[in-house]
């Protein structure tokens, strides 16, 4: 399998991964799951499965696949792009999201309006000023890992995570997993979004573009 994404190729068979012309070497456990993540896309494959298909029969420490999607964001600088191309799941496992035309056709549950245009994506998404795998917001008021949404079909939630200068739903600052709905006026630090759930999330009727959900503020 060859996949092409800008400047990063992506080649299976060869095993070899390319960034900006040059070839990246990664660690064989490390190539062996970014393969089987884009093998999968979008779909997220849990950690279990990960492990078996890794290290079939043998015990390894918890932070052994952690520290490989590390190896691998760093190889494709995953920080730079976005969304990014690694997904991590909250208490699941890891997606690859990029969606091609042979992928199949599920885009963002929800997009963040304001300063930036962000799309959220079924699962967890972290927003912050640095760190990989996160959804940058550049903000000196935004704290390095500031908060977290955590998005699937039914519906969304928000946490402060111990950020400096706060998060807040409709004026109201949170702390702990907070429900929010379509509408709804959320500031991290601050920067000032309106959360807007995708159509496609609410009934068959699937997002032609962001207009479309701006249509509706």
């Amino acid at each position: 399998m060859r996949l092409q994404i800008d400047n990063l190729i992506f080649d299976s068979s060869a095993r070899q991964l390319w960034v900006n012309g040059t070839e990246v070497h990664l660690s064989n456990k490390a190539f062996d799951l970014l393969a089987l993540i884009v093998e999968r896309r979008p779909e997220a494959v849990s950690r279990a499965e990960l492990h078996a298909s890794l290290w079939p029969d043998t015990f390894v420490t918890t932070s052994s696949l952690p520290s490989l999607v590390s190896e691998i964001r760093a190889a494709i600088d995953d920080r730079q792009r976005h969304p990014h191309l690694i997904r991590t799941v909250h208490g699941f496992g890891y997606a690859f999201q990029w969606r091609d035309a042979a992928s199949p056709k599920a885009g963002p549950l929800a997009w963040l309006v304001g300063p930036a245009e962000i799309a959220l994506f079924a699962g967890e998404n972290v927003l912050g000023r640095e760190g990989p795998g996160l959804t940058l917001l550049k903000s000196s008021t935004v704290s390095r890992r500031h908060a977290r949404i955590m998005i699937d079909a039914d519906g969304a939630t928000i946490e402060d995570l111990g950020s400096k200068n706060g998060t807040y739903v409709n004026d109201r600052r949170v702390d702990l997993a907070t429900p929010v709905v379509d509408g709804d006026r959320l500031r991290v630090g601050s920067l000032v979004f309106t959360y807007r759930r995708s159509q496609s999330a609410e009934s068959t009727q699937s997002v032609s573009s962001l207009s479309d959900i701006r249509a509706r503020s």
